[in-house]
């Protein structure tokens, strides 16, 4: 090998040029080390490898208490995240949520980036964990809440678990910029006993000695140094490691035709064609980083048009874009070279773009959307479109951006549903629609004024964690059962429980009928006066045709301390909204509540909201003032709150820890409305710890109701006192009894008096039970709850409710409510079978329901996963009717390292019956699949079925049956490529013909066979045969009000390539289509000749005899003539 002078590598100039570890030019030692140091790692099976610049930050902290902590425990937590190279400290946080006056930090512990930290829990009964890091401008990353009464309450089960390197991220919050490169160093045969340090780490490797630890690194020269100790091993090394502050992938191709037909051509509907055209394709995709820290995505799809037209609509919504380019004639199910396919510019139009820098990013594609911030409006839907978001790098001293905005501009696809559920005690909900969009929903947890519909307290669920959701049956199951009630305050105004506790779904779906082509636009911007002062907008319009909105709002948030602020807030919205449904019993029975909002019509709406701790104000006792004032008027719809006449409300609370043993609360609730209605509510509070054991608790509470349109125990005024006595036995075991009697009353309110026990014990470590039981002038209530939690994976539990104050949506209470019945629970059997089950037995009156849902997940192998649920559900109400519902699923994924690996899932649900005269029969069968077999290195076999038959009202899916199966075939030798093939075979029935791009009316049906097959043999470097068969056997119809017709076609192609590299690729080509139905069968010649001007453009000169081309879909008959293709690739 000869270098030129110029091109050597000099002495000293840290560089080498070496050819098989021998230096040929440069300083010799650097190859001597470098060689060193691969003996090294090749000797420890070690590896140091660069994952380049597109980095993934993750944050999680794990809980490793053998069980769930309580108060007193000791809890250990594990902090896992990938990039402390950005951060300076961290914190373990434990807020109390349901603190007297509001959530309350009540712990907190520093801990080291993946270190440890460990915390006394205190007392509380609805602690939540956050791990909180901070860089060194102050601004910092949080994980999402969890609860710590969830088991395992750090990790997620999922069959599609990343893993190890990847890890598992439980960000909520990012404010932290972290940019530069992915590091990993891995092992695969360590000595067992053997400890790995590196990259700032203690990693112990597994049983079988592989271990894997990824960190970010800020770029530039980085020095890894991976040491083995332990066990006989003594190992060091160091890799220097460059990671660049730029780096770009990008491909794509211009592909430009002109031509000029030496006869007009026709189309398939008989129009003429101009002699001359031009059309062509442009296609390109491109990701990188600049050396300022900005990271570009971007790509291109214009799809073949006219020239004319090319760059026309670039925005044009195409859901079916990516299936159509897909589906295409040329396209095979496979091309043998193991390639898979990644969605990294999601767009349901013909270009995506992105450009992201330090948690501010601008786009154009498919997002969600997430406007938040304000008391009244809110925003999270699945749109396409564009979107912006800025964070300020300025940051006030708690580290939020001091400027933030978020806009958005859209054109939806679907519309927003919202199911509202009340809890049931159990796990299962289903929703009203089926087919949701994937990942297009929010579910939270809201706790709401039973009487005034005054949302109190709203958090939102992980899906994984906290809930897992079948989008095909639309059906939900919480990690945990959801009670229907809630109550605070020692005088019991209502026997259920004064609050109501809803879970509450908002997502996407595809309505069948309707117009859905619109606009959908909004944003929220607010800046930070100084550290303390936030002022913010949000507006969002909906103009959708079905449901046209406008709704906006101003609010200024005044933030002593974290304690302590004034919230204002003024919002109008002006059309109808789009309404939501409710459900009492899981979703077998759902009420749909129409819009409040009025077309052309306003409604306004003012929110304050104020807290004071009294010791920001000076005072040395603990304690807090809270207010509150709510005006809307009639007319004022959004996602949380339909008003339908004018209302008000006002409360204020005074909450003191007076000692340590003596509390204060004091509290007045004001409500009206314009139906005369009224609720005022006022009391006072006292508690007192007689020892550790005993604490006793006193409340007065003055009620004043008046319904004017209610029966007359709705009216009057009622003054009530409680005394209730509360004994802790030890850590697992507390009790209490209470009374109350009503002192004065007038009108028609009826007395409260009540007496009542309840008592939670936790027994035999695993076993917990708790219940409540009372009776009084207002009827005989209880709940009673026992649950075993035997380890992270298994848990049972048996509950009881009964609530005199219950109503049940759309239905009147005949005869006597028995209450309601849950029980269920998840066992792992083994470690390869886990299953799952719930039973809820409603018992309203005459009006009694039952749902039972089962599942299981039976791992039979390490290749093989089984999957299966079925969920019934029966109503039996002789007034309002019976109703049925059974729903199967069963799945199975099968993944060998031989080579075959498989998918199948079928989904049935049959619904028969009807809820208040409503007809809800309907039957669903849907089934997809697919399978993937390498015969060896070169050949490929693969195969999907989707199929879906329906018949229903067609309010949630279409009524029809598609077909859609296909198979193909690779032959793509690895050592000896001369020979090459690909075959396809589709079969497609579609009787639905369903649209989504905004029409109402069914698109085309077909019933079709598609054949091909395409090779290719290269007799030498320059000269390639090629083949090409192609038939199309079906009938078809442009509409379902159309008789399905007959339209075949067979196409025999072969061509012969010549190839001179660098310069000239020469082509000539015969063709034969046939296609009976329409008359034709033509033979016809294309020659053409390319030529090469450098490595990236060819220039191409050619003719066609024939007036068809290769593509069975093309109709247009109008090829014939001379043409001029232009490509470009890069």
């Amino acid at each position: 090998m000869a270098l030129s002078a110029a091109g050597q590598a000099q002495d000293g100039s840290g560089f080498v040029i070496s050819i098989d570890g021998n230096a040929v030019s440069g300083d010799p030692r650097l190859s001597t080390t470098k060689a060193r140091e691969d003996r090294v790692l090749e000797r420890a099976k070690l590896q140091v490898t660069f994952d380049g610049l597109e980095v993934r930050p993750r944050l999680t902290a794990l809980i490793t208490n053998e069980r769930t902590p309580r108060a007193g425990d000791v809890m250990q937590v594990q902090s896992q995240m990938n990039y402390p190279a950005y951060v300076t400290r961290g914190e373990i946080r434990l807020i109390d949520t349901a603190a007297r006056g509001g959530p309350r930090v009540v712990a907190t512990a520093p801990i080291a980036a993946n270190g440890t930290a460990n915390l006394q829990v205190p007392q509380g009964d609805d602690l939540i964990m956050v791990y909180r890091v901070y860089d060194a401008q102050g601004r910092y990353d949080e994980t999402r809440p969890v609860p710590l009464r969830t088991p395992n309450p750090g990790e997620v089960t999922d069959l599609e678990a990343p893993p190890p390197e990847l890890g598992i991220d439980g960000g909520g919050i990012r404010r932290i910029p972290v940019y530069g490169g992915a590091v990993t160093v891995s092992g695969t045969d360590v000595r067992p006993g053997a400890v790995v340090s590196t990259l700032g780490e203690t990693v112990r490797p597994d049983p079988s000695g592989a271990f894997v630890l990824q960190r970010i690194l800020p770029a530039g020269d980085q020095s890894v140094a991976v040491k083995v100790n332990g066990a006989g091993e003594d190992t060091y090394v160091e890799r220097d490691i460059s990671i660049p502050r730029s780096e770009w992938f990008y491909t794509g191709i211009v592909d430009l035709t002109y031509g000029l037909r030496t006869q007009g051509g026709v189309s398939a509907a008989g129009g003429e064609f101009d002699r001359s055209y031009s059309y062509g394709r442009i296609a390109g995709y491109t990701k990188g980083k600049t050396q300022n820290g900005w990271i570009l995505t971007g790509s291109v799809d214009t799809g073949e048009e006219e020239l004319s037209d090319i760059f026309r609509d670039l925005d044009k919504k195409d859901p079916y874009n990516v299936l159509l380019r897909l589906q295409r004639e040329n396209a095979y199910p496979t091309y043998g070279d193991d390639s898979t396919y990644e969605e990294g510019a999601p767009t349901d139009g013909k270009f995506f773009l992105r450009a992201e820098r330090d948690g501010s990013h601008i786009m154009w594609g498919n997002y969600k959307s997430s406007v938040s911030g304000g008391y009244y409006l809110r925003n999270e839907r699945t749109l396409y479109g564009a979107q912006g978001v800025y964070r300020s790098p300025q940051t006030t001293s708690r580290g939020q951006s001091r400027v933030s905005i978020e806009a958005y501009a859209a054109s939806p696809d679907n519309l927003p549903g919202r199911d509202s559920f009340l809890g049931t005690g159990g796990s299962v909900y289903f929703l009203q629609r089926q087919d949701i969009s994937v990942d297009s929903e929010t579910l939270t947890v809201e706790i709401r004024d039973r009487d005034t519909g005054r949302v109190v307290d709203t958090r939102t669920l992980t899906a994984g964690r906290d809930y897992r959701i079948n989008y095909v049956q639309g059906t939900i199951l919480l990690s945990e059962p959801l009670t229907g009630s809630t109550t605070s305050g020692t005088v019991v105004t209502q026997p259920g429980g004064e609050f109501d506790v809803l879970l509450v779904a908002n997502y996407e779906y595809t309505p069948v009928a309707g117009d859905v082509d619109g606009y959908s636009y909004g944003g929220r911007a607010e800046t930070w006066a100084g550290d303390n002062l936030r002022l913010g907008y949000t507006g969002l319009v909906e103009q959708t045709d079905v449901a046209d909105q406008t709704a906006q709002s101003v609010d200024i948030l005044w933030e002593v301390s974290e304690r302590s602020y004034l919230a204002l807030e003024y919002a109008e919205t002006e059309g109808p909204g789009f309404g939501s449904s409710f459900s009492n019993d899981g979703g077998l029975i759902i009420q749909n509540d129409p819009t409040a909002g009025v077309t052309d019509g306003t409604g306004e709406a003012v929110s304050a909201r104020a807290r004071v701790d009294l010791q920001d104000i000076g005072l040395q006792t603990p304690g807090s003032v809270s207010l509150y004032y709510e005006d809307r008027d009639a007319g004022f719809s959004t996602l949380d709150y339909e008003t339908r006449v004018d209302e008000q409300l006002w409360g204020v609370s005074l909450d003191v820890d007076a000692s340590e043993r003596t509390a204060f609360r004091f509290y007045f609730d004001s409500f009206n409305d314009a139906d005369g209605r009224i609720k005022r509510e006022g009391g006072a509070e006292i508690s007192y710890l007689v020892s550790d054991r005993i604490k006793l608790e006193f409340g007065a509470e003055h009620l004043e109701r008046t319904t004017p349109a209610g029966d007359p125990d709705e009216n009057g005024t009622r003054t009530d006192a409680a005394l209730r006595a509360t004994f802790t036995e030890s850590d697992d075991f507390a009790w209490y009894i209470y009374g109350q009697g009503t002192l004065d009353r007038s009108g028609g309110l009826e007395r409260n008096n009540r007496v009542g026990a309840g008592a939670k014990y936790r027994f035999a470590k695993k076993w917990t039970l708790e219940g409540e039981i009372s009776d009084g002038s207002l009827g005989a209530a209880g709940s009673a709850l026992i649950s075993y939690q035997r380890n992270e994976t298994d848990n049972l539990y048996f509950g009881y409710r009964l609530d005199p104050d219950r109503e049940f949506a759309g239905t009147d209470l005949i005869g006597k409510d028995r209450g309601q019945y849950v029980a269920g629970g998840r066992r792992q059997l083994s470690t390869d079978i886990d299953v799952y089950g719930e039973n809820t037995y409603d018992m309203f009156g005459s009006h009694k329901s039952l749902t039972n849902t089962y599942g299981v997940e039976y791992r039979t192998t390490e290749q093989l996963t089984l999957l299966g649920s079925f969920e019934y559900g029966q109503v039996r109400d002789d007034l309002n009717g019976d109703f049925d519902r059974k729903g199967l699923s069963l799945g199975a994924r099968f993944e060998d390292e031989g080579g075959l690996s498989w998918r199948a899932r079928a989904e049935f649900r049959r619904d028969r019956g009807e809820t208040l005269g409503t007809n809800r029969d309907s039957d669903a069968f849907l089934f997809v699949s697919s399978a993937r077999y390498k015969i060896d290195e070169r050949q490929q076999l693969l195969f999907s079925l989707d199929y879906a038959d329906t018949d229903t009202d067609n309010s949630s899916i279409q009524s029809g049956e598609y077909t859609d199966a296909q198979l193909g075939y690779a032959f793509r030798p690895v050592d000896n490529d001369r020979f090459n093939m690909l075959f396809k075979y589709r079969f497609l029935k579609d009787s639905v013909g369903q649209e989504i791009d905004g029409e109402t009316g069914r698109g085309p049906r077909q019933t079709s066979h598609v054949l091909s097959l395409d090779g290719s043999y290269d007799i030498n470097p320059q000269w390639t045969l090629g083949g090409k068969l192609g038939g199309r056997w079906g009938k078809s119809a442009p509409d379902d009000t159309i008789a399905l017709a007959d339209n075949d076609a067979f196409l025999g192609v072969v061509n012969g390539r010549y190839h001179l590299t660098h310069k000239w690729d020469l082509l000539i080509e015969g063709r034969y289509l046939e296609a009976s139905d329409a008359g034709l069968s033509e033979v016809g010649m294309l020659g053409a000749a390319y030529y090469h001007l450098g490595n990236n453009v060819k220039l191409g000169l050619g003719y066609n005899t024939g007036s068809f081309s290769d593509d069975l879909t093309d109709l247009t008959y109008d090829d014939e003539g001379v043409f001029i293709n232009f490509i470009a690739k890069f």
